[in-house]
């Protein structure tokens, strides 16, 4: 199984980092995308997981952490991106749901993100809360470009989904899936092709049933892809096997015989 999806940074994980990694390898976790979102932090979250077989690292400029235009001229992709451990851009993209203070700012930061995947060929992992029309604008001006990306923690609307679906684009799906009232997510992602899905945690938040509400982690992932494998009507190993694959498919720096 792979975590294409958490941070390990961020303090109730960091803290606790071998004890972490040996969870995750007691339950069968191969391999984990550790997600940065501010850009004076990457270093450090690079040396606290490159020493980690199996454990990559995106990097970018989340859009709630955007507080000046200044902060833009942080973001380094050239100097960064060529480091083997980073696989991902991101995680970038626009958010109205906390705010709408840096609107402006947020929409040249997802444009500076899909522009830098453009150029090194690395894939963008996109955050969106009530941005779907926002986001959705600003990619069709890139669609001729072979863009890669995934939509992380997926919870949009079927028009969402029709335009990942039309573009060959990715989504991720997370512990959200597991829960009782998550019926709408549900009934939107049924019919979704397979060969498009990655599984995450969001780790430390979104822990899945039977965990919520409990502090989440990679080893977690494991729940949420024993509730896929029945959704989907798939044994829990041809479903490892497809979003394992997938993950690959995307984020082809990673290496398949890398595992943790």
């Amino acid at each position: 199984m792979i975590d294409s999806h958490c941070h390990l940074n961020f303090n109730k994980i960091a803290n606790n980092i071998d004890q972490i990694i040996k969870n995750s390898k007691v339950n069968n976790v191969t391999s984990i995308l550790s997600i940065n979102t501010n850009p004076l932090k990457f270093t450090e979250h690079l040396n606290l997981i490159k020493n980690y077989k199996g454990v990559y690292i995106s990097y970018g400029l989340h859009p709630c952490e955007i507080t000046s235009f200044e902060q833009l001229h942080l973001l380094d992709f050239d100097k960064y991106l060529n480091d083997p451990n980073v696989v991902g851009i991101g995680e970038t993209g626009i958010d109205l749901f906390h705010s709408q203070n840096y609107y402006k700012e947020q929409i040249q930061s997802f444009e500076m993100h899909i522009e830098a995947s453009i150029k090194h060929n690395i894939p963008i992992i996109i955050h969106q809360r009530n941005s779907e029309n926002e986001i959705i604008n600003i990619l069709k001006n890139y669609i001729n470009n072979n863009l890669k990306l995934v939509f992380h923690c997926f919870a949009g609307s079927n028009n969402l989904l029709d335009f990942c679906l039309q573009n060959k684009f990715y989504i991720s799906l997370s512990g959200i899936v597991t829960f009782k009232n998550a019926i709408n997510l549900r009934n939107t992602i049924k019919n979704f092709p397979l060969e498009y899905i990655l599984i995450e945690t969001d780790s430390p938040f979104l822990a899945p049933v039977p965990m919520r509400g409990k502090d989440n982690e990679p080893s977690y992932i494991k729940y949420t892809a024993e509730y896929l494998s029945k959704f989907y009507n798939l044994s829990f190993d041809e479903f490892e096997k497809i979003t394992d694959n997938n993950f690959f498919n995307l984020f082809t720096k990673a290496k398949r015989d890398n595992y943790l």
